[in-house]
């Protein structure tokens, strides 16, 4: 079930990340953008897929609730009284609208509405917003909108424009709001972090499955903004290559897998108690060991961890050296990867619990 759950996430960020380069283009005139080719029933699915995709939790509860209960009594109780049973209720709702708004072609401000609402939904059917309303409401909203707008143009130019016309004066606009969208997404992410942790739990959250994913997360972040930055300022030739912007893709494509398999976990708001329910996680055990309260990070610095840090920034220096070599795209992915590996190792090398 929380593989089911992983992938419907998954595929609902690339839905709405879909939906939302769809709307912003919109807004954009024809001379400062390639054309892109949109079928209006490529739109209708997405948007006929949020309910579909937004499910997988609302069964998780149900399940769960099925146990003391009959299923309509469970489908009452899941409605009336969690929020992610009333998110999954208002998204047919609002998909419903937002379907026939397409369908008949109304103004893009009518689908911003709708779309719009569709987010609003989203954070409070969060994690975050059940934890802390308003902070959390607002904090996940943020985050998740800027998330998709930035990443929605960027796939859609990158995977559906025929040719890359018009380049520069798409830049001029796309990357300031693409640096505009990424202060946004981690000033939210700091705030939505800070509602299930504290900074000084960081280290230690390591020892947990949330935090091994939430550090995955993050080193993925850094070969994804340095892709960006290269695209942004480098990227300037008037026929440019799409290889970056694919790695950048593709980047972007693990920090939402790594966020999905997050949303399943269970955050460590107290890491000690935490580890009680959840225990080591499996990868760390396997590379340090069994762990044993209390739980006490400590950087113990060591020769292979020190090697392997030294191997990660290498990794990444052969990614940005790849865009001025024009190597192929597998392999600067590979750099990537190996940025992300070789830093996780180097430090799960050189700390203790």
């Amino acid at each position: 079930m929380i593989l089911f759950t992983v992938i419907s996430d998954f595929l609902l960020y690339l839905a709405m990340s879909f939906l939302a380069g769809v709307l912003v283009l919109q807004f954009v005139p024809g001379h400062r953008k390639p054309e892109i080719p949109i079928k209006k029933s490529a739109v209708l699915l997405a948007i006929a897929s949020i309910p579909v995709l937004l499910a997988a939790p609302a069964i998780q509860l149900l399940g769960l609730l099925m146990n003391n209960a009959g299923f309509g009594s469970a489908v009452w109780t899941a409605i009336t009284e969690f929020q992610a049973g009333q998110s999954f209720a208002f998204s047919i709702f609002l998909s419903f609208f937002w379907f026939g708004a397409t369908a008949v072609n109304s103004s893009k401000y009518i689908q911003g509405f709708w779309f719009l609402l569709s987010i609003l939904n989203m954070g409070f059917g969060s994690h975050a917003a059940s934890l802390d309303f308003l902070p959390g409401l607002v904090s996940h909203t943020i985050h998740f909108l800027s998330l998709t707008l930035w990443a929605g143009v960027l796939i859609l130019v990158t995977w559906w424009a025929p040719a890359l016309t018009n380049w520069r004066s798409f830049l001029k606009w796309f990357t300031p709001f693409a640096f505009g969208m990424m202060a946004l997404i981690l000033v939210s992410g700091v705030a939505v972090w800070l509602l299930f942790s504290k900074p000084a739990d960081y280290a230690a959250s390591w020892v947990l499955p949330y935090g091994q994913m939430l550090l995955l997360k993050h080193l993925s972040i850094l070969p994804l903004l340095a892709a960006a930055f290269l695209n942004g300022f480098g990227n300037k030739a008037k026929e440019p290559s799409r290889n970056l912007l694919k790695l950048e893709t593709f980047m972007l494509g693990l920090v939402f897998l790594c966020t999905a398999v997050m949303s399943k976990l269970a955050p460590p708001h107290n890491v000690n108690n935490t580890f009680l329910t959840e225990g080591t996680a499996p990868l760390l055990e396997n590379l340090i060991g069994a762990q044993y309260l209390p739980i006490i990070p400590e950087f113990v610095f060591s020769l292979n961890g020190i090697l392997l840090l030294l191997i990660g920034a290498l990794a990444i220096g052969l990614m940005i050296m790849s865009f001025f070599r024009k190597i192929p795209l597998w392999l600067s992915f590979i750099f990537a990867l190996g940025f992300i590996v070789s830093v996780y190792l180097g430090l799960m090398m050189n700390i203790s619990f």
